[in-house]
């Protein structure tokens, strides 16, 4: 009986854990290098083409969308768990384009399509992207 209850509580304490961390808000970067990202060129102006490069990434992580609604840019990239492809590591080049002088705030998800993912936001940030004159 013992067993029982401490198994029990176990059990409900891990499900308790696992639900905090699929609430977690998207958290905010300072040094993309934390995820091995850079932004090309360093100290974008109006005039350059931007980019996000993303180092070391799986293959089949693809890019599903970026979208802007005012100085807020969202890159969504996906992937599908339950395909079990092995990981080919590739830099990829994700192009933002020429922006307007101004300070952007970059969101970055990396979401699981699987209907049996237990975490649909396996990755999500955002970061300060300045944008000179």
């Amino acid at each position: 009986m013992k067993k029982v209850a401490v198994v029990l509580s176990l059990f409900f304490l891990f499900t308790t854990a696992c639900n905090e961390q699929l609430n977690e808000p998207a958290i905010k970067l300072v040094d993309l290098s934390e995820h091995n990202m850079k932004i090309i060129p360093v100290n974008p102006s109006g005039n350059d083409e931007i980019k996000l490069v993303v180092f070391d990434d799986c293959t089949y992580n693809t890019l599903s969308g970026i979208t802007q609604n005012g100085k807020t840019i969202t890159i969504q990239k996906q992937f599908n768990s339950m395909m079990k492809w092995p990981c080919v590591m590739k830099n990829d080049t994700i192009l933002i384009g020429k922006l307007p002088e101004g300070t952007y705030t970059v969101h970055y998800k990396l979401v699981d399509i699987s209907t049996n993912a237990t975490n649909p936001n396996s990755i999500s940030f955002y970061f300060s992207l300045p944008v000179s004159k």
